[in-house]
């Protein structure tokens, strides 16, 4: 209903589920509702980084750096 009184552009998916594109104000206010959620994407992307950087260490190939060190 708020869509309509705003005539904002609705589709019909493929799923069957109306879509609505969102105005201005609107998407602000999601983007804003996003940052205030309780989800601490630096720390999942660190986490993630520490992640790689481990498994990146026990995949190296350890003796091939020695051996052209001597």
């Amino acid at each position: 209903m708020r869509a309509v009184h705003l005539s904002l552009d609705r589709r019909k998916s493929r799923d069957g589920a109306t879509r609505v594109k969102l105005d201005l104000a609107l998407t602000a206010k999601f983007f804003a509702s996003i940052r205030e959620a309780d989800f601490d994407l630096d720390g999942a992307i660190e986490a993630l980084q520490s992640t790689h950087r481990q498994m990146a260490e026990l995949l190296a190939p350890t003796g091939f750096r020695e051996r052209g060190a001597a």
